[in-house]
């Protein structure tokens, strides 16, 4: 018998190769289930079936897939079919078109179902009702009665001298139904299939019941958020500050303040912004146009070329430069033969930019002759080349300055950051709100030197007045709060709600005023207590009906889930009220 293997949906090429290698059988079936991987592709069969060549496999395939059979058979596979079934006629089968042996089947099973029924009325007559035991014979004692009147001797003689003998009644086997086995086992199916469907309609029911659950009481959850109504407050106080002042006075606005005397020493890494150009400096000839009307000497060591804000110098000095002539004075043609010979130059400084193209004009400046751009200039005979770039970091001046001013500010940070630790603060707008004195700084490169980074420091002493910044903001919300009425609250704009600066600082008398720009809003309170039990089961509109007519709301969100319900959840625990940020409304 051929071996069977079979497969799985997604059992590829490989795998299928594997479990035919364990096959210790030459041939092999593959039970192939519908739309698996294999049929996915033809070229998955003819890799299948060049495996099963190499193992030396004989390998059928067997499958419902009608694609799958188009393919295996292309491939050079053999199919296997399931064998046809054949069942028995039973009592129950009834052809459709109503022939004879319908009738006859019919017939039969009719008069096997009468014929029982009688068998079985008749052995139950052979019992007692009472006892269950085998009836005795019915006797018709009138008719005995005269038998024995009519020959009394015979009747005598046949009560004593017939033998008696022992009648067996016939055994009956009991039955669980009366029902033929055929009938038996279509009663059984329509049973089984009535308690199916009374489980079907019974998970239908709890199903249902569920969902109405889920849909009237899990799921359904709202969220109503309440704006309160606000009065948008804006207020500059002028708060004095004093070591001298004790406590704080929100009536007089007068706060104690705390001596500030810190020395300290900070120290960065600054990059150098300075760039300096070098490389190869560039090279070529020019001649010199010399309209004076008289021979020039031009010496190297006081001649300087310039092009574009670059600089050049003569290779060497250039002696007796006869003037030029014009071959016509009108259109300024001048004459090549009135010209000096080409005069080597050289750029003062390395780079590509000192590279110029033949034909350029250069302005010719001299320590005695000046300079006289309409009378002396020179032209490139030959392009200027051979500068090249390279650029190198300096230390500048400027570096230097912006590297004290950058320490400056990182002193008093570091200041203000040792003063938050005992939650105080110096005001440091403007800048006169502090004094620092005794200020040394000093840098490890000075400027020019070619170098891409420097480092610096900076010691210093920082005098002033620091005062305690929540004492100072628990100061402006009382003076403001005495103007609101009780139902309510001050809210402050976030951290940016309260900014000081220094409005003046007497360092003799030790006194401060500070203006406190305080940005915020009074808010109305609104007590949440019982709104969830008012708001339980009613539809969107009803709820914001009731709480439209309640004076202290001025904006109502509600979100209900899911998105198509509109009612509200019949169960206050699934409802949320919260009351949300005004400052939202506002913008900040």
């Amino acid at each position: 018998m051929i071996p069977s293997i079979y497969l799985d949906l997604e059992d590829d090429v490989s795998r299928i190769t594997a479990r035919l290698k364990k096959e210790k059988s030459l041939q092999a079936v593959l039970v192939c289930p519908k739309r698996c991987f294999l049929f996915s592709d033809s070229i998955n069969l003819r890799l299948l079936k060049k495996q099963a060549d190499l193992l030396k496999k004989e390998v059928y395939i067997l499958t419902m897939d009608e694609r799958g059979q188009a393919y295996a058979k292309e491939a050079g596979f053999g199919l296997k079919f399931l064998p046809k079934h054949s069942g028995g006629k039973a009592i129950s089968d009834i052809r459709a078109n109503g022939t004879k042996s319908q009738e006859s089947a019919a017939g039969a099973g009719v008069n096997m179902l009468a014929q029982t029924v009688k068998e079985i009325k008749n052995i139950t007559k052979l019992f007692s009702k009472e006892t269950g035991q085998p009836r005795p014979p019915v006797r018709n004692k009138s008719a005995e009665r005269a038998r024995h009147a009519a020959n009394p001797e015979k009747t005598q003689r046949k009560i004593h001298h017939t033998p008696t003998v022992e009648v067996s009644e016939p055994k009956v086997m009991a039955t669980d139904s009366i029902f033929p086995p055929e009938i038996e086992e279509s009663y059984k199916l329509r049973k089984k299939k009535a308690a199916n469907q009374r489980i079907a309609t019974g998970l239908v029911a709890v199903s249902l019941i569920t969902i109405l659950a889920l849909v009237f009481v899990v799921l359904p959850k709202a969220e109503v958020v309440i704006y309160p109504k606000f009065e948008p407050i804006t207020r500059d106080i002028d708060v004095t500050i004093s070591p001298s002042i004790q406590s704080a006075d929100s009536g007089r606005l007068l706060l104690p303040a705390t001596k500030v005397n810190e020395t300290m020493k900070v120290f960065d890494k600054f990059q150098s912004q300075g760039k300096k150009e070098v490389g190869n400096k560039a090279t070529g000839t020019v001649r010199i146009y010399n309209f004076t009307g008289q021979a020039l000497n031009l010496k190297a060591a006081t001649t300087v070329l310039t092009a574009g804000g670059k600089s050049y110098s003569l290779a060497e000095d250039a002696m007796w430069l006869k003037a030029a002539v014009y071959l016509n004075s009108k259109t300024k043609e001048v004459d090549p033969a009135s010209l000096p010979e080409p005069i080597t130059i050289v750029a003062q400084d390395g780079g590509e930019s000192f590279n110029l193209p033949a034909g350029a004009r250069l302005e010719i400046t001299n320590q005695v002759f000046g300079s006289k751009p309409q009378s002396l200039y020179a032209k490139t005979d030959s392009p200027i080349t051979g500068g090249t770039s390279r650029l190198l970091s300096v230390v500048t001046d400027q570096d230097i300055n912006n590297a004290q001013t950058a320490l400056q500010e990182k002193f008093v940070q570091n200041v203000q950051a040792e003063l938050q630790k005992k939650n105080l603060a110096i005001p440091t707008s403007p800048s006169n709100a502090y004094v620092l004195n005794d200020i040394k700084f000093a840098g490890d490169k000075p400027a020019g030197t070619q170098s891409p980074a420097f480092q610096a420091n900076l010691s210093a002493t920082l005098t002033g007045l620091a005062y305690d910044s929540q004492a100072l903001d628990q100061l402006i919300l009382d003076r403001i709060g005495q103007t609101l009425s009780g139902n309510k609250n001050l809210e402050v704009n976030g951290e940016q709600g309260i900014s000081v600066k220094l409005k003046s600082y007497d360092p003799g008398s030790q006194i401060a005023i500070l203006t406190a720009h305080f940005e915020g809003q009074a808010v109305m309170n609104i007590s949440l207590n019982g709104l969830a039990s008012e708001l339980a089961g009613k539809n969107k509109t009803q709820a914001n009906e009731i709480l439209r007519s309640k004076a202290d709301i001025d904006r109502i969100e509600m979100t209900v889930a899911p998105s198509w319900q509109n009612t509200l959840p019949w169960l206050k625990s699934k409802i949320t009220v919260k009351t949300g940020d005004v400052r939202n409304l506002t913008g900040n």
